[in-house]
């Protein structure tokens, strides 16, 4: 009797123990191994490009995923997790078997059901029918450690793979800090290394330098040229312009060549004012030397700005040429004397095939030039003036290499609609292709203006001053550009170029020789 309920007692237990082992209900995918490895995945995180090596595999019977399966599915306060491991440590039978880590905040009773346990422990269930109840605390114990070591196992994993995702991550650039004007070229006419750091190894560049007589306006146009407006605050502007009291005092408010870089890669050159007369009174007030080269004061005022000129009509892509009234035939000579003893960018030949080869090969450069009248009258934007200032500039540099038709002008309609419309019978002439830009004098508009002028606005015979600064910004920035060399720069080679253009201007023969006739002249 006894034995027939030891049998039964032995039979029951071995039943319990392999419920669910044979159940293909449960979980089928346990008890088939994976065809492939299968990466390792964790929900609401990047997937890792790489797992960590020290990896093991966690193999839970599927008895006690059956026994826990429902709890899990009621708890609202667990926190799921399913990994899946690359590499195995230990046993080859289990290294192709997906393991799942069920991470979770249930209770106690609920915990002591996901007791994990190798396969492989127990080969038979004799083996299993023979351990005594005795070993069952003991057994706990141990697999209760087990469970600890694969738990913080399975945390570091996990730890470590958030860690590796969120390295991997790109990374913010820091934002650019507000760029300011520096010097190209100092009050003594020395060349500034400073300005090498903002340039780019990039080709897609634009060099704008300004040129024109004291007070009319250079620093400004620039300052509108890179994103001022006229509402702006002067100590807002990237230029400074002339302020009141150098206004009333007669003083200069540029000295040698500023230069400002934008952050659409737009190059920016301001020099100081050409035939300068308070220049000249600034060296007499303060005793200030002249080299000895240079017959008189007037001499060198008249060099310095003839190698401003010849120095930005060799490294700038456009040259905008600035009056506050039409016109000044003296700074124009000034500017064909310059374009006559501008140096050459293009490399000498050394052979006698290239001293013979064709004209289009040899052409040196010439950059765009683009006239800007700037603080413009009401007359001078009718059709008929705006057209005879242009027959005027057209008849002047008529016999000039410099690119002043390029349809940059106020009757231009390729991007905006054109300011001034072209005269009858002006299609033909060539001079309605003159490079002419028209500023009217600055608007200062209040934050809310009266109902009056709302209703009833004064009639200007041009439009706003806004409409005129979007076309000039257009024009000037869709002007064609040529390459200043026989090779493509970049922002840096252009920068290294221009300090040898100096050198060489300064080193100039023609312009020693220029200086020569200046004094006998004299």
């Amino acid at each position: 009797m006894s034995d027939a309920y030891d049998r039964n007692r032995r039979r029951r237990r071995r039943d319990r123990n392999d419920f669910g082992r044979h159940n293909e209900d449960v979980s089928p995918t346990l008890a088939t191994p994976a065809p492939s490895k299968p990466p390792v995945t964790i929900l609401g995180l990047a997937k890792p490009t790489r797992v960590p090596s020290t990896t093991a595999v966690v193999d839970y019977p599927a008895s006690n995923f059956s026994n826990t399966t429902s709890e899990i599915d009621s708890s609202d306060s667990s926190f799921h997790q399913n990994v899946s491991l690359d590499h195995a440590i230990g046993d080859t039978s289990t290294s192709d078997k997906p393991a799942v880590v069920v991470l979770s905040s249930l209770s106690s009773d609920s915990k002591s059901h996901l007791t994990p346990s190798k396969s492989n422990e127990i080969d038979s269930a004799e083996a299993r029918s023979n351990l005594d109840d005795s070993l069952h605390s003991s057994e706990e114990n141990a697999v209760s450690s087990k469970r600890t070591t694969v738990a913080s196992s399975v945390g570091n994993i996990i730890s470590g793979v958030i860690d590796q995702g969120a390295q991997t991550q790109l990374k913010l650039a820091p934002p650019l800090e507000k760029q300011v004007k520096i010097k190209l070229i100092d009050d003594s006419f020395q060349w500034c290394e400073s300005g090498v750091d903002l340039m780019l190894e990039q080709t897609d560049f634009l060099v704008v330098g300004a040129i024109g007589l004291q007070g009319c306006g250079k620093s400004t146009l620039l300052s509108l040229l890179a994103g001022n407006t006229h509402q702006d605050a002067y100590r807002n502007y990237f230029f400074f312009p002339q302020t009141k009291e150098a206004k009333e005092e007669c003083l200069f408010q540029t000295s040698g060549i500023d230069m400002f870089v934008t952050s659409e890669r737009v190059i920016l050159l301001d020099t100081q004012p050409l035939l300068s007369a308070s220049m000249m009174d600034c060296l007499l007030r303060y005793e200030r030397k002249f080299p000895s080269e240079y017959t008189s004061l007037q001499n060198f005022i008249e060099m310095q700005s003839m190698q401003l000129l010849t120095f930005l009509l060799s490294v700038c892509n456009i040259i905008l040429i600035a009056d506050d009234w039409f016109i000044d035939i003296n700074f124009l000579r000034l500017i064909q004397d310059a374009e006559m003893l501008k140096p050459s960018t293009q490399p000498p030949s050394a052979t006698a095939d290239n001293i013979s080869s064709s004209k289009e090969d040899t052409l040196d450069f010439y950059p765009t030039v683009i006239f800007v009248h700037n603080k413009a009258t009401r007359e001078d934007f009718t059709p008929d003036t705006y057209f005879s200032m242009q027959q005027i500039l057209h008849k002047i540099f008529i016999s000039s290499k410099l690119k002043i038709h390029s349809g940059i002008n106020m009757t231009n309609n390729a991007i905006h609609d054109s300011i001034i419309p072209t005269p009858p019978g002006a299609e033909e002439d060539p001079a309605s292709s003159l490079n002419l830009l028209l500023i009217p004098q600055m608007e200062f508009y209040k934050s809310e203006p009266e109902w009056l002028q709302t209703t009833l606005p004064e009639y200007r015979g041009y439009p706003s001053f806004n409409t005129i600064l979007s076309f000039f910004r257009s024009q000037i920035l869709s002007a064609p550009r040529s390459p200043m060399t026989h090779t493509t720069l970049t922002e840096k080679n252009w920068y290294h170029f221009a300090a040898r253009m100096w050198e060489t201007v300064k080193k100039s023969s023609l312009l020693a020789e220029y200086n020569r006739l200046l004094s006998s002249t004299a």
